[in-house]
């Protein structure tokens, strides 16, 4: 009997591990399986990224100044990625700028964001389509004023939010003006898991079969302001899936979905 023991424990310990990860997203993929990022490598762009929305507007590659707000950059290069919206915002002053995830679907799109003066909706898009200029895709974004976030779905420009919460949620109880922060979403198959900073918004999954594949980007908007520049750093996009949850391993598991 004692020398059953460990094993069963491990038996258990294994089941409940496998369990916790199907009833999180039913399959899961190494984490370790980046399949592109953006660091803006030695002031440089590392990707190409796409235009959308019918508007010129791309993500630029910028080297802050050591007096720029945003100096302190996550990995600590200050070079960073730079999403500014229309100067004219006869458009709705809005910029979406993308990149191709080579076929995959299921995926992680995640990356440091920075808050600026908070006037613009900003964030991070996932499924968009590029037959129609990205004008169908959705959005984890935090709304002007840093405190309401959004995830929304929209289809040939009309948005849905299929997801509110609010900044006092989160573990700090704000999103200050000019700081960084780590945005990501889970997208498998028809569930979305939205995260900022490491905590959960979404604890049970967002469930929409509108968009079931799609490029990933980042978003910037304000209708009637144009000109200011959305930063983001170190954006990874990393495979989801499809692996068997069995052979994952529980430190697999934990840096999955955390």
């Amino acid at each position: 009997m004692t020398a059953l023991i460990p094993r069963t424990a491990a038996v258990v310990v294994g089941a409940l591990a496998t369990l916790l990860l199907v009833a999180s997203s039913g399959l899961a993929a190494d984490p370790i399986a980046i399949i592109k990022q953006e660091r803006v490598t030695n002031g440089s762009l590392d990707l190409s990224w796409h235009n959308g929305f019918g508007v010129s507007n791309n993500l630029k590659p910028v080297t802050l100044a050591p007096d720029h707000p945003a100096y302190a950059n996550p990995s600590g290069d200050h070079t960073v990625g730079s999403a500014t919206n229309s100067m004219v915002p006869d458009s709705g002053g809005v910029v979406l700028t993308a990149i191709d995830p080579d076929g995959v679907s299921d995926y992680i799109w995640e990356g440091w964001i920075f808050t600026g003066d908070g006037t613009t909706r900003r964030g991070l898009v996932v499924r968009a389509d590029p037959s129609n200029q990205f004008t169908s895709c959705y959005q984890f974004v935090v709304q002007a004023g840093l405190f309401q976030i959004n995830f929304r779905r929209l289809v040939n420009s009309a948005p849905t939010t299929l997801g509110t919460w609010f900044a006092t949620q989160l573990p700090a109880g704000s999103l200050p003006q000019n700081t960084w922060h780590h945005m990501q979403v889970n997208a498998a198959g028809s569930a979305f898991r939205c995260f900022i900073d490491g905590y959960e918004f979404t604890q049970s999954p967002i469930i929409d079969a509108s968009l079931a594949t799609g490029w990933v980007g980042v978003y910037n908007f304000r209708f009637d302001l144009g000109g200011v520049a959305f930063l983001t750093d170190d954006l990874v996009l990393s495979d989801l899936g499809p692996t068997l949850a069995s052979p994952a391993t529980w430190g697999q598991v934990k840096a999955r979905w955390h």
